[in-house]
């Protein structure tokens, strides 16, 4: 009897289907799993490579795990060690690279006191030596390369004898057409009219003035204060009683200023209006002091500046019978330009091809700025790339105005990728210390390479020796760009505290117009929630400045802007109370002129009041 075929008994597949799908993904998802478990692992390695020991010795205990992030200390940290001065600065054993700290910071997001660096320029009184060859022409032109470029291409310009020469920066028009000016109102006369009994110096007292004054002028370390005061002292009109060597020194001392202003500019001009009225002639620097002093009577050049240097200029040419220069030209486009009139710019710019004047150093470097102001970072670009192709020598101050171009054009990124090149060309090229100059050397500087590259255009062996005693590295100018940029329109505390931090590994001591800038930035963006600039932070800065300030650090003396930002700073994130001591102390330490002092408080007038009338009422809310 056969056996009946057993049929096979059906189960769920669910089990089944489960076991399968768990088979087949078991790869994936511990290959998955791997992957998020060791990606911090594999991250740190590449931050921190592993090194293997040279000797076989047992194992190192791990390390404490790094501190927790605290902005406050990476801020009043730096700012502190910015502030220190060089002679109370402890000296480690080893001096760190350029841009160590900045990676560390990044690194721990911490900054540690105990491995602060030593300044460059006290390591040693005897130079080192040059740790490599001197900037290339390939490499000068490498410095402001980023990204692509809206001129020709990189591998173009490798091979110069190969290709056309670039085309010029400003196409001049081919039009002869002179630029001709309306007649404009006169300027008022500042000083009064020459009294009728000009004599010769007969009295005593006229004497003993004309022979301090000359003594004082004689002086080269004589200010724009010491010859105005001397010469204050001479009976008016004092020009009438000094020789003609002794004018010309009197108003090259007057036009020797850091920074031109509203008095300096009736102080010259007083001199220049008592020679016109006595028919003692000008020469082309004079009236290229006055140009400009006519134009930076204000703090920016406006319209009315503008007018009032074409004026001048008409005056020079149409009335003394003076020829304009190569320099009165660079002054008129430099006030066109930074007045934002950019056609009279180029009208300026076309006189000067008209007249067949060359363009020299102080003109290139001025047509890097013009880009910027313009908003074209391109533009900014190939003015640099002209100013090399034409020979010049790049400094320091050159790059601090492709930095600054860059920034007003927008490319902060770009600005930023220079800066980290000029550190490079420090580690690479120089390996020196960096000289810090005052306000007069690198004009003085300038002129000489100016002059050098003309000299020396069919010498290129005495060119490259100059081109070998420059410096690239960052200055204090280049750290107040960044740090006004940052605290005037970006807002990044952080970042000012790490370019405080590099300023102190690089031996740049501190300077009142950062304290400035700084100060401008907590007015900017403190007295709100949820921001960086708070109280405390500015309570840190005022003890650096209050320490910058008795350890008498370079341009650490209390001014007339100082006092005001200050004002403004504590007003807007402290207390009213806490205000008025802020002024209290700084009127105080400010030896301030009655006119200097009055025009500060006019402007700080509706602060001071509110401050005064609200003292002893509750306070109002801060942020600390």
């Amino acid at each position: 009897m056969g056996r009946s075929p057993v049929k096979p008994v059906r189960r769920p597949g669910g089990p089944e289907v489960l076991t399968f799908l768990f088979t087949c993904f078991q790869p994936v998802v511990l290959g998955l799993a791997g992957i998020l478990k060791e990606s911090p692992m594999k991250a740190a390695t590449r931050k921190h490579p592993y090194v293997p020991p040279q000797t076989t010795t047992a194992p190192s205990p791990p390390s404490p795990p790094p501190p927790p992030t605290n902005d406050d200390n990476i801020f009043i940290d730096g700012l502190i060690q910015a502030c220190q001065c060089r002679q109370h600065a402890p000296t480690p054993s080893t001096v760190a690279t350029v841009g160590q700290l900045y990676r560390r910071a990044q690194r721990r997001n911490i900054y540690n006191n105990g491995r602060q660096t030593r300044f460059l320029h006290r390591a040693s009184t005897v130079h080192r030596p040059l740790l490599g060859a001197p900037l290339s022409h390939d490499e000068c032109l490498s410095m402001v390369d980023y990204y692509t470029e809206d001129y020709s291409t990189q591998a173009t310009w490798q091979n110069p004898d190969r290709t056309p020469p670039p085309p010029p920066l400003i196409p001049f028009p081919k039009s002869t057409e002179t630029l001709t000016l309306e007649p404009q109102p006169t300027l008022p006369s500042l000083p009064p009219e020459p009294p009728d009994d000009i004599d010769e110096l007969s009295e005593p007292r006229e004497c003993s003035a004309v022979d301090r004054l000359v003594s004082i002028l004689d002086d080269p370390d004589c200010t724009h204060d010491e010859a105005w005061t001397a010469y204050s002292a001479v009976r008016s009109p004092g020009v009438a009683y000094l020789t003609e060597a002794t004018r010309r020194r009197l108003l090259q001392r007057l036009a020797t200023i850091q920074k031109k202003g509203k008095q300096p500019m009736f102080r010259y001009l007083s001199v220049v209006d008592d020679m016109k009225r006595l028919d003692i002639p000008l020469v082309e620097s004079e009236w290229n002091s006055a140009i400009a002093f006519a134009a930076h009577c204000f703090e920016r050049i406006s319209a009315a500046g503008v007018q009032a240097a074409l004026l001048l200029w008409k005056e020079m040419e149409q009335q003394a019978k003076v020829k304009s220069g190569n320099v009165t030209f660079n002054i008129l486009f430099d006030i066109a330009a930074k007045a934002g009139k950019f056609v009279l710019a180029e009208m300026i710019l076309k006189e000067m091809e008209v007249r067949g004047l060359h363009i020299n150093r102080f003109a290139r470097v001025g047509f890097i700025y013009y880009h910027g102001l313009k908003g074209d970072g391109g533009g900014v670009r190939r003015a640099y790339r002209d100013f090399v192709e034409a020979g010049e020598i790049v400094d320091t101050v050159v790059m601090n105005c492709v930095i600054a171009s860059l920034i007003r054009a927008g490319e902060l990124s770009a600005a930023e990728q220079v800066y980290e090149r000029m550190k490079r060309v420090l580690r690479q090229h120089t390996g020196r210390r960096i000289p810090h100059l005052d306000w007069r050397e690198p004009r003085t500087l300038g002129r000489i390479l100016n002059r050098a590259t003309r000299q020396y255009k069919y010498h290129p062996i005495k060119l490259q020796q100059i081109r070998e005693e420059q410096f690239l590295a960052p200055s204090r100018h280049t750290f107040t760009i960044f740090v006004e940029h940052h605290a005037t329109h970006t807002g990044e505390l952080r970042c000012i505290a790490t370019l405080l931090s590099e300023m102190q590994e690089l031996g740049i001591p501190m300077t009142g117009r950062i304290f400035v800038k700084i100060f401008k930035g907590f007015k900017h963006h403190g007295g709100v929630r949820y921001t960086a600039w708070t109280k405390s932070h500015l309570e840190s800065v005022w003890d650096s400045l209050l320490n910058a300030l008795d350890q008498g650090l370079n341009e650490g003396k209390p001014d007339k802007w100082m006092t005001v930002w200050a004002v403004r700073a504590f007003a807007t994130c402290c207390s009213h109370e806490r205000t008025l001591q802020i002024w209290e102390e700084l009127r105080t330490r400010w030896k301030a002129r009655v006119e200097e002092l009055e025009q500060v408080q006019a402007m700080l007038q509706n602060i001071l009041t509110e401050a005064v009338g609200e003292v002893g009422k509750s306070p109002r809310k801060t942020y600390v």
